[in-house]
Protein backbone atom coordinates (compact mmCIF):
# COMPACT_ATOMS: atom_id res chain seq x y z
CA UNK A 1 0.00 0.00 0.00
CA UNK A 2 2.15 2.79 -1.62
CA UNK A 3 3.15 5.27 1.42
CA UNK A 4 1.79 3.11 4.03
CA UNK A 5 -1.86 4.09 3.73
CA UNK A 6 -4.64 2.65 4.43
CA UNK A 7 -7.29 1.32 1.19
CA UNK A 8 -9.07 -1.44 2.51
CA UNK A 9 -12.86 -1.50 2.61
CA UNK A 10 -13.73 -1.10 6.36
CA UNK A 11 -17.16 -2.77 7.15
CA UNK A 12 -18.54 -3.90 10.12
CA UNK A 13 -15.46 -2.46 12.46
CA UNK A 14 -12.90 -4.16 10.40
CA UNK A 15 -10.26 -3.76 7.28
CA UNK A 16 -10.74 -6.25 4.59
CA UNK A 17 -10.11 -6.63 0.87
CA UNK A 18 -12.99 -6.80 -1.86
CA UNK A 19 -14.85 -9.67 -1.93
CA UNK A 20 -13.39 -10.47 -5.63
CA UNK A 21 -9.55 -9.59 -4.36
CA UNK A 22 -9.55 -7.17 -7.07
CA UNK A 23 -7.49 -2.97 -6.37
CA UNK A 24 -6.94 -0.41 -8.40
CA UNK A 25 -4.19 2.17 -8.06
CA UNK A 26 -4.55 5.56 -6.55
CA UNK A 27 -3.44 7.99 -8.64
CA UNK A 28 -1.34 11.40 -7.36
CA UNK A 29 -2.69 14.25 -10.31
CA UNK A 30 0.28 16.16 -9.54
CA UNK A 31 3.05 13.93 -10.64
CA UNK A 32 0.63 10.51 -11.78
CA UNK A 33 2.67 8.39 -9.40
CA UNK A 34 0.87 5.84 -7.22
CA UNK A 35 -0.20 6.76 -3.91
CA UNK A 36 -1.65 3.46 -3.06
CA UNK A 37 -3.76 1.06 -3.63
CA UNK A 38 -7.30 0.49 -2.54
CA UNK A 39 -10.00 -2.25 -2.68
CA UNK A 40 -12.34 -2.34 -5.78
CA UNK A 41 -16.12 -3.25 -3.99
CA UNK A 42 -18.33 -4.79 -6.14
CA UNK A 43 -22.23 -5.11 -5.19
CA UNK A 44 -21.82 -7.89 -2.60
CA UNK A 45 -19.00 -5.66 -0.68
CA UNK A 46 -21.75 -3.00 -0.52
CA UNK A 47 -24.77 -5.17 0.32
CA UNK A 48 -22.19 -6.37 3.66
CA UNK A 49 -21.48 -2.72 4.74
CA UNK A 50 -25.60 -1.85 4.74
CA UNK A 51 -25.91 -5.07 7.10
CA UNK A 52 -23.84 -4.00 9.36
CA UNK A 53 -24.77 -0.58 9.43
CA UNK A 54 -28.47 -1.97 9.36
CA UNK A 55 -27.39 -4.30 12.57
CA UNK A 56 -26.21 -1.53 14.25
CA UNK A 57 -29.46 1.48 13.63
CA UNK A 58 -32.25 -2.07 14.50
CA UNK A 59 -30.17 -3.86 17.05
CA UNK A 60 -28.31 -1.51 19.47
CA UNK A 61 -28.89 1.61 21.97
CA UNK A 62 -26.46 4.22 19.61
CA UNK A 63 -29.80 6.35 18.28
CA UNK A 64 -30.95 6.73 21.50
CA UNK A 65 -28.09 6.86 23.52
CA UNK A 66 -27.34 10.27 22.93
CA UNK A 67 -24.91 10.95 25.78
CA UNK A 68 -22.70 7.95 24.55
CA UNK A 69 -22.71 9.18 20.95
CA UNK A 70 -21.49 12.32 22.34
CA UNK A 71 -18.95 10.92 24.23
CA UNK A 72 -17.47 8.29 21.35
CA UNK A 73 -17.89 11.74 18.52
CA UNK A 74 -15.79 13.59 21.00
CA UNK A 75 -13.26 10.37 20.69
CA UNK A 76 -13.14 10.81 17.28
CA UNK A 77 -12.56 14.82 17.29
CA UNK A 78 -9.54 14.56 19.42
CA UNK A 79 -8.14 11.63 17.46
CA UNK A 80 -8.53 13.96 14.31
CA UNK A 81 -6.53 16.68 15.46
CA UNK A 82 -3.81 14.86 16.60
CA UNK A 83 -3.31 13.48 13.40
CA UNK A 84 -4.06 16.74 11.36
CA UNK A 85 -0.47 16.41 9.82
CA UNK A 86 -1.63 12.95 8.12
CA UNK A 87 -4.80 13.98 6.96
CA UNK A 88 -3.67 16.96 5.47
CA UNK A 89 -0.68 15.25 3.39
CA UNK A 90 -2.95 12.44 2.24
CA UNK A 91 -5.69 14.53 0.69
CA UNK A 92 -3.06 16.69 -0.92
CA UNK A 93 -1.97 13.45 -2.42
CA UNK A 94 -4.41 12.06 -3.93
CA UNK A 95 -6.90 14.97 -4.69
CA UNK A 96 -3.64 17.58 -5.10
CA UNK A 97 -5.15 20.20 -2.91
CA UNK A 98 -2.98 22.69 -2.58
CA UNK A 99 -1.19 23.67 0.96
CA UNK A 100 -1.80 26.90 0.63
CA UNK A 101 -5.82 26.15 1.13
CA UNK A 102 -5.73 23.24 2.86
CA UNK A 103 -7.06 25.15 6.55
CA UNK A 104 -10.17 25.02 4.93
CA UNK A 105 -9.84 21.70 3.78
CA UNK A 106 -9.08 19.65 7.27
CA UNK A 107 -8.49 22.49 10.05
CA UNK A 108 -11.25 24.43 10.16
CA UNK A 109 -13.75 21.15 9.49
CA UNK A 110 -12.08 19.56 12.55
CA UNK A 111 -12.74 22.41 15.20
CA UNK A 112 -16.34 22.71 13.52
CA UNK A 113 -16.73 19.76 14.72
CA UNK A 114 -17.78 20.74 18.39
CA UNK A 115 -21.24 22.01 16.89
CA UNK A 116 -21.94 18.80 15.93
CA UNK A 117 -21.31 16.66 19.10
CA UNK A 118 -22.77 19.16 21.18
CA UNK A 119 -25.78 18.73 19.25
CA UNK A 120 -25.77 15.06 19.85
CA UNK A 121 -27.13 16.10 23.73
CA UNK A 122 -28.44 19.31 23.38
CA UNK A 123 -30.83 19.30 20.48
CA UNK A 124 -34.48 19.24 21.79
CA UNK A 125 -34.91 15.29 20.86
CA UNK A 126 -38.86 15.57 22.27
CA UNK A 127 -41.32 18.37 23.22
CA UNK A 128 -44.56 18.45 24.48
CA UNK A 129 -47.50 20.69 22.34
CA UNK A 130 -49.79 20.14 25.12
CA UNK A 131 -53.27 19.48 25.21
CA UNK A 132 -56.31 19.88 22.51
CA UNK A 133 -59.47 18.36 21.98
CA UNK A 134 -61.16 16.70 18.51
CA UNK A 135 -63.82 14.26 18.12
CA UNK A 136 -64.84 14.35 21.92
CA UNK A 137 -61.01 13.76 22.36
CA UNK A 138 -58.61 15.59 24.52
CA UNK A 139 -54.84 14.54 24.07
CA UNK A 140 -51.53 15.23 25.24
CA UNK A 141 -49.36 15.43 21.94
CA UNK A 142 -45.26 14.89 21.85
CA UNK A 143 -43.35 15.73 18.96
CA UNK A 144 -40.18 13.48 19.03
CA UNK A 145 -36.83 13.42 16.42
CA UNK A 146 -35.59 9.72 15.67
CA UNK A 147 -32.97 9.23 13.16
CA UNK A 148 -33.74 7.82 9.54
CA UNK A 149 -31.38 5.12 10.52
CA UNK A 150 -28.61 3.90 7.76
CA UNK A 151 -27.62 6.76 5.49
CA UNK A 152 -26.15 5.95 2.12
CA UNK A 153 -23.53 8.78 1.83
CA UNK A 154 -21.53 9.86 -1.31
CA UNK A 155 -19.00 11.84 -1.24
CA UNK A 156 -17.07 13.90 -4.54
CA UNK A 157 -13.19 13.99 -5.10
CA UNK A 158 -12.79 17.51 -5.05
CA UNK A 159 -12.53 17.86 -1.15
CA UNK A 160 -12.47 14.75 0.43
CA UNK A 161 -11.93 15.27 3.99
CA UNK A 162 -14.62 18.04 3.88
CA UNK A 163 -17.21 16.13 2.25
CA UNK A 164 -16.45 13.23 4.55
CA UNK A 165 -16.40 14.28 7.95
CA UNK A 166 -19.76 15.90 7.27
CA UNK A 167 -21.72 13.18 6.03
CA UNK A 168 -20.08 10.46 8.44
CA UNK A 169 -19.94 12.72 11.76
CA UNK A 170 -23.34 14.64 11.06
CA UNK A 171 -24.68 10.79 10.51
CA UNK A 172 -23.14 10.02 13.91
CA UNK A 173 -24.06 13.05 15.77
CA UNK A 174 -27.83 12.30 14.95
CA UNK A 175 -27.73 8.48 15.82
CA UNK A 176 -27.64 7.19 12.10
CA UNK A 177 -25.65 4.37 10.88
CA UNK A 178 -23.78 5.13 7.93
CA UNK A 179 -22.51 3.64 4.73
CA UNK A 180 -19.98 6.13 3.00
CA UNK A 181 -18.96 5.65 -0.38
CA UNK A 182 -16.23 7.93 -1.70
CA UNK A 183 -14.65 8.75 -5.28
CA UNK A 184 -12.52 6.44 -6.99
CA UNK A 185 -10.25 8.99 -7.30
CA UNK A 186 -9.96 9.94 -3.59
CA UNK A 187 -10.78 6.67 -1.37
CA UNK A 188 -7.68 6.97 1.27
CA UNK A 189 -8.75 10.07 3.09
CA UNK A 190 -12.16 7.96 4.34
CA UNK A 191 -9.74 5.18 5.20
CA UNK A 192 -7.73 7.30 7.33
CA UNK A 193 -10.59 8.34 9.00
CA UNK A 194 -12.25 5.08 10.35
CA UNK A 195 -8.42 3.93 10.76
CA UNK A 196 -8.55 6.64 13.37
CA UNK A 197 -12.46 5.29 14.63
CA UNK A 198 -11.35 2.06 14.61
CA UNK A 199 -8.32 2.75 17.21
CA UNK A 200 -9.31 5.81 19.26
CA UNK A 201 -12.97 5.63 19.69
CA UNK A 202 -15.45 3.56 21.19
CA UNK A 203 -18.12 3.88 17.78
CA UNK A 204 -19.32 0.61 17.63
CA UNK A 205 -18.54 -2.06 14.89
CA UNK A 206 -21.18 -1.28 11.95
CA UNK A 207 -22.24 2.28 13.05
CA UNK A 208 -19.33 3.28 10.21
CA UNK A 209 -18.48 1.93 7.02
CA UNK A 210 -16.35 2.71 4.18
CA UNK A 211 -16.61 1.81 0.18
CA UNK A 212 -14.02 2.46 -2.35
CA UNK A 213 -14.32 1.63 -6.16
CA UNK A 214 -12.64 1.87 -9.11
CA UNK A 215 -16.30 2.01 -11.06
CA UNK A 216 -18.50 4.74 -9.17
CA UNK A 217 -21.93 3.68 -10.66
CA UNK A 218 -20.93 -0.21 -9.80
CA UNK A 219 -20.76 0.74 -5.79
CA UNK A 220 -23.07 3.87 -6.42
CA UNK A 221 -25.80 1.48 -7.96
CA UNK A 222 -25.79 -0.87 -5.34
CA UNK A 223 -26.22 1.36 -2.34
CA UNK A 224 -28.84 3.61 -4.12
CA UNK A 225 -30.54 0.32 -5.23
CA UNK A 226 -30.15 -1.35 -2.02
CA UNK A 227 -34.01 -0.86 0.08
CA UNK A 228 -32.08 -1.29 3.40
CA UNK A 229 -30.92 2.49 3.08
CA UNK A 230 -32.95 5.25 4.38
CA UNK A 231 -31.60 8.36 3.26
CA UNK A 232 -28.99 9.13 0.92
CA UNK A 233 -26.66 12.28 1.59
CA UNK A 234 -24.75 12.47 -1.74
CA UNK A 235 -22.98 16.10 -2.73
CA UNK A 236 -21.33 15.87 -6.85
CA UNK A 237 -23.00 16.37 -10.15
CA UNK A 238 -26.13 17.75 -11.02
CA UNK A 239 -26.61 14.65 -12.85
CA UNK A 240 -25.67 12.12 -10.74
CA UNK A 241 -27.75 13.86 -7.93
CA UNK A 242 -30.77 13.19 -10.20
CA UNK A 243 -30.25 9.75 -11.05
CA UNK A 244 -29.01 9.38 -6.91
CA UNK A 245 -32.89 11.04 -6.58
CA UNK A 246 -34.52 8.62 -9.07
CA UNK A 247 -33.25 5.45 -7.76
CA UNK A 248 -34.33 6.72 -4.09
CA UNK A 249 -37.70 7.40 -5.19
CA UNK A 250 -38.43 3.55 -5.29
CA UNK A 251 -38.89 2.89 -2.06
CA UNK A 252 -39.42 7.03 -0.95
CA UNK A 253 -36.50 7.17 0.49
CA UNK A 254 -35.42 10.44 1.23
CA UNK A 255 -32.40 12.40 -0.04
CA UNK A 256 -29.99 15.26 0.92
CA UNK A 257 -28.54 16.14 -2.33
CA UNK A 258 -25.15 19.04 -2.51
CA UNK A 259 -24.84 19.48 -6.23
CA UNK A 260 -23.14 22.10 -8.73
CA UNK A 261 -22.61 25.63 -8.77
CA UNK A 262 -21.66 28.42 -11.39
CA UNK A 263 -22.24 31.16 -8.69
CA UNK A 264 -22.28 34.74 -10.17
CA UNK A 265 -19.97 37.33 -8.13
CA UNK A 266 -22.09 40.39 -8.86
CA UNK A 267 -19.76 43.74 -9.22
CA UNK A 268 -21.91 46.73 -8.70
CA UNK A 269 -20.65 50.73 -9.88
CA UNK A 270 -19.68 51.27 -6.41
CA UNK A 271 -17.86 48.02 -5.80
CA UNK A 272 -14.52 48.56 -4.25
CA UNK A 273 -12.28 46.83 -7.04
CA UNK A 274 -9.03 46.39 -5.22
CA UNK A 275 -10.68 44.13 -2.99
CA UNK A 276 -13.46 42.62 -5.22
CA UNK A 277 -10.66 41.52 -7.57
CA UNK A 278 -8.31 40.21 -5.39
CA UNK A 279 -11.39 38.44 -3.52
CA UNK A 280 -12.74 37.26 -6.72
CA UNK A 281 -9.66 36.01 -7.90
CA UNK A 282 -8.25 34.08 -5.13
CA UNK A 283 -12.18 32.07 -4.01
CA UNK A 284 -12.08 31.33 -7.78
CA UNK A 285 -8.92 30.16 -8.03
CA UNK A 286 -8.64 27.95 -4.65
CA UNK A 287 -8.89 24.58 -4.79
CA UNK A 288 -7.85 25.31 -8.47
CA UNK A 289 -11.54 25.99 -9.03
CA UNK A 290 -12.37 22.56 -8.43
CA UNK A 291 -15.27 23.34 -6.11
CA UNK A 292 -18.70 23.74 -6.05
CA UNK A 293 -19.73 27.10 -4.61
CA UNK A 294 -16.64 28.96 -5.64
CA UNK A 295 -17.52 32.48 -7.74
CA UNK A 296 -16.49 31.32 -11.15
CA UNK A 297 -18.72 33.80 -12.97
CA UNK A 298 -18.16 37.90 -12.99
CA UNK A 299 -21.15 39.74 -13.82
CA UNK A 300 -19.42 43.39 -13.89
CA UNK A 301 -21.17 46.44 -14.57
CA UNK A 302 -20.06 48.25 -18.09
CA UNK A 303 -18.94 51.27 -16.33
CA UNK A 304 -16.24 49.72 -14.55
CA UNK A 305 -15.85 46.52 -16.66
CA UNK A 306 -12.54 47.35 -18.86
CA UNK A 307 -10.56 48.50 -15.39
CA UNK A 308 -11.76 45.06 -13.62
CA UNK A 309 -10.84 42.92 -16.56
CA UNK A 310 -7.62 44.58 -16.56
CA UNK A 311 -7.10 43.68 -12.71
CA UNK A 312 -7.96 40.12 -13.36
CA UNK A 313 -5.84 39.74 -16.29
CA UNK A 314 -3.10 41.06 -14.01
CA UNK A 315 -4.08 38.92 -11.08
CA UNK A 316 -4.38 35.80 -12.90
CA UNK A 317 -1.61 36.53 -15.03
CA UNK A 318 0.27 36.39 -11.83
CA UNK A 319 -1.53 33.74 -9.56
CA UNK A 320 0.95 31.32 -8.07
CA UNK A 321 0.52 27.66 -9.58
CA UNK A 322 2.53 24.52 -9.84
CA UNK A 323 3.20 21.55 -7.05
CA UNK A 324 0.50 21.77 -4.75
CA UNK A 325 3.10 21.34 -1.70
CA UNK A 326 4.86 24.51 -2.34
CA UNK A 327 2.62 26.60 0.45
CA UNK A 328 2.60 29.91 -2.11
CA UNK A 329 0.59 27.90 -4.89
CA UNK A 330 -2.94 28.72 -5.32
CA UNK A 331 -3.76 26.49 -7.67
CA UNK A 332 -2.74 22.92 -8.44
CA UNK A 333 -3.43 20.33 -10.43
CA UNK A 334 -6.80 19.11 -12.04
CA UNK A 335 -7.61 15.67 -10.68
CA UNK A 336 -7.76 13.26 -14.35
CA UNK A 337 -6.59 13.94 -17.90
CA UNK A 338 -10.75 13.53 -18.60
CA UNK A 339 -11.33 16.83 -16.54
CA UNK A 340 -8.80 18.93 -18.62
CA UNK A 341 -9.86 17.72 -22.08
CA UNK A 342 -13.36 18.81 -21.15
CA UNK A 343 -12.09 21.96 -19.36
CA UNK A 344 -10.00 23.22 -22.65
CA UNK A 345 -13.24 22.10 -24.44
CA UNK A 346 -15.36 24.59 -22.78
CA UNK A 347 -12.96 27.03 -23.23
CA UNK A 348 -12.13 26.68 -27.16
CA UNK A 349 -15.84 27.02 -27.92
CA UNK A 350 -15.98 29.81 -25.90
CA UNK A 351 -13.10 31.77 -28.06
CA UNK A 352 -14.86 30.51 -31.20
CA UNK A 353 -18.31 32.20 -29.95
CA UNK A 354 -16.77 35.37 -29.95
CA UNK A 355 -15.03 35.04 -26.27
CA UNK A 356 -11.52 36.44 -25.29
CA UNK A 357 -8.73 34.61 -23.32
CA UNK A 358 -6.31 37.94 -22.16
CA UNK A 359 -4.41 35.38 -19.70
CA UNK A 360 -4.25 31.48 -19.61
CA UNK A 361 -6.38 29.59 -21.88
CA UNK A 362 -3.95 26.16 -22.50
CA UNK A 363 -2.72 22.91 -20.37
CA UNK A 364 -0.17 24.09 -17.86
CA UNK A 365 3.82 22.55 -19.48
CA UNK A 366 4.41 20.33 -16.90
CA UNK A 367 5.72 16.75 -18.18
CA UNK A 368 3.73 14.64 -15.69
CA UNK A 369 0.71 15.23 -14.00
CA UNK A 370 -2.44 17.09 -15.44
CA UNK A 371 -2.35 20.67 -15.23
CA UNK A 372 -4.60 23.62 -17.01
CA UNK A 373 -3.55 26.97 -16.43
CA UNK A 374 -4.81 30.08 -14.95
CA UNK A 375 -7.50 31.46 -16.98
CA UNK A 376 -9.83 34.41 -17.73
CA UNK A 377 -12.55 34.51 -20.13
CA UNK A 378 -13.92 38.17 -20.68
CA UNK A 379 -16.51 38.68 -23.42
CA UNK A 380 -19.06 36.52 -22.55
CA UNK A 381 -22.65 36.40 -23.29
CA UNK A 382 -24.61 35.63 -20.41
CA UNK A 383 -26.15 32.90 -22.36
CA UNK A 384 -22.82 31.44 -23.40
CA UNK A 385 -22.32 27.76 -22.88
CA UNK A 386 -18.84 28.39 -20.46
CA UNK A 387 -21.36 30.56 -18.58
CA UNK A 388 -24.62 28.35 -17.71
CA UNK A 389 -22.09 25.33 -17.37
CA UNK A 390 -19.67 24.39 -14.00
CA UNK A 391 -15.87 24.26 -15.55
CA UNK A 392 -14.84 22.85 -12.48
CA UNK A 393 -11.07 24.38 -13.08
CA UNK A 394 -8.97 27.35 -12.81
CA UNK A 395 -11.31 29.27 -15.07
CA UNK A 396 -12.82 32.90 -14.53
CA UNK A 397 -15.65 33.74 -16.76
CA UNK A 398 -16.41 37.24 -16.60
CA UNK A 399 -19.62 38.95 -18.28
CA UNK A 400 -20.65 42.63 -18.76
CA UNK A 401 -24.57 43.77 -17.83
CA UNK A 402 -25.45 47.36 -18.59
CA UNK A 403 -28.54 49.08 -16.12
CA UNK A 404 -29.17 48.81 -12.91
CA UNK A 405 -29.29 46.66 -10.16
CA UNK A 406 -32.20 45.14 -11.36
CA UNK A 407 -30.55 44.34 -14.49
CA UNK A 408 -27.55 42.64 -12.04
CA UNK A 409 -29.92 40.07 -10.67
CA UNK A 410 -31.56 39.43 -13.67
CA UNK A 411 -28.13 38.56 -15.33
CA UNK A 412 -26.53 36.53 -12.19
CA UNK A 413 -30.22 34.48 -11.77
CA UNK A 414 -29.97 33.71 -15.56
CA UNK A 415 -28.60 30.39 -14.60
CA UNK A 416 -30.00 26.86 -13.89
CA UNK A 417 -27.91 26.46 -10.85
CA UNK A 418 -28.21 28.29 -7.35
CA UNK A 419 -25.79 27.14 -4.91
CA UNK A 420 -24.43 30.47 -4.05
CA UNK A 421 -24.02 33.97 -5.22
CA UNK A 422 -21.43 36.77 -4.18
CA UNK A 423 -22.31 40.76 -4.02
CA UNK A 424 -19.64 43.55 -4.35
CA UNK A 425 -20.72 47.09 -3.12
CA UNK A 426 -19.58 50.35 -0.44
CA UNK A 427 -23.38 50.07 -0.56
CA UNK A 428 -23.91 48.12 2.44
CA UNK A 429 -27.66 48.28 1.96
CA UNK A 430 -27.55 48.18 -1.31
CA UNK A 431 -25.87 44.92 -1.48
CA UNK A 432 -27.80 43.35 0.80
CA UNK A 433 -31.22 44.19 -1.03
CA UNK A 434 -29.61 42.71 -4.22
CA UNK A 435 -28.09 39.75 -2.05
CA UNK A 436 -31.71 38.89 -1.12
CA UNK A 437 -32.87 38.59 -4.83
CA UNK A 438 -30.48 36.19 -5.82
CA UNK A 439 -31.60 32.54 -6.10
CA UNK A 440 -28.74 31.13 -3.80
CA UNK A 441 -28.99 29.29 -1.43
CA UNK A 442 -26.10 30.80 0.40
CA UNK A 443 -24.77 34.38 -0.64
CA UNK A 444 -21.92 36.58 0.33
CA UNK A 445 -21.31 40.03 0.48
CA UNK A 446 -17.74 41.74 -0.26
CA UNK A 447 -14.90 40.17 1.95
CA UNK A 448 -17.44 37.34 3.87
CA UNK A 449 -18.01 33.62 3.32
CA UNK A 450 -20.69 31.68 4.48
CA UNK A 451 -18.83 28.40 5.45
CA UNK A 452 -19.71 27.68 9.04
CA UNK A 453 -20.62 24.70 11.01
CA UNK A 454 -23.91 26.80 12.19
CA UNK A 455 -24.92 28.27 9.00
CA UNK A 456 -27.19 25.86 6.86
CA UNK A 457 -25.74 25.81 3.43
CA UNK A 458 -27.65 24.05 0.42
CA UNK A 459 -28.64 24.25 -3.16
CA UNK A 460 -31.62 26.05 -5.23
CA UNK A 461 -32.73 25.04 -8.70
CA UNK A 462 -30.30 22.30 -9.59
CA UNK A 463 -27.67 22.92 -7.20
CA UNK A 464 -29.61 20.14 -4.83
CA UNK A 465 -32.29 19.34 -2.23
CA UNK A 466 -32.03 20.04 1.65
CA UNK A 467 -29.20 21.62 3.35
CA UNK A 468 -25.80 21.00 5.33
CA UNK A 469 -24.56 22.19 8.71
CA UNK A 470 -26.64 24.03 11.26
CA UNK A 471 -29.41 22.85 13.16
CA UNK A 472 -30.91 22.57 9.87
CA UNK A 473 -28.59 20.38 8.54
CA UNK A 474 -28.92 17.85 11.77
CA UNK A 475 -32.27 18.24 11.44
CA UNK A 476 -32.05 16.32 7.90
CA UNK A 477 -30.60 13.68 9.37
CA UNK A 478 -34.12 13.31 11.13
CA UNK A 479 -37.46 11.98 11.14
CA UNK A 480 -40.38 13.43 13.18
CA UNK A 481 -42.78 11.45 14.85
CA UNK A 482 -46.08 13.33 16.83
CA UNK A 483 -47.73 10.95 19.74
CA UNK A 484 -50.53 11.21 21.56
CA UNK A 485 -52.13 10.09 24.63
CA UNK A 486 -54.89 11.03 26.62
CA UNK A 487 -55.01 14.01 28.93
Amino acid sequence: MGAGYEGRLFIDGEFREARSGNRYDVINPADESVVAAAADAGPEDVADAVTAARRVADETTWATDHAFRRHCLEQFHQALRKDVEELRTIVTSEAGVCTAVMGTHVDAMIEGMDFFNDLATSFPWERELGPYELLGMRSNRRVRYQPYGVVGAITPWNAPFMTAIWKIHHSLAAGNAVVLKSAPDTPLTAARMVQLIAEHTDIPAGAVNTISSADKAIAGDALTGDPRVDLYHFTGSPGVGERVQQRAAIGSRKVVLELGGKSANVLLPDADLDSSCAMGTFMCMATSGQGCALPTRMVVHESIYDDVVERLTANIGNMPWGDPTEPNNIVGPIIRAEQVDRMEGLVNRAKQAGAKVPVGGKRGDRDRGFWYEPTLVVDVDENAEIAQNEVFGPVLTVVRYEGDDDEAVRVANNSRYGLSAYVQSADEERAWAVAGRLNAGTVNINNSFYLSPDGPFGGWGISGVGVEHGVEGFAEYLRIKTIASPC
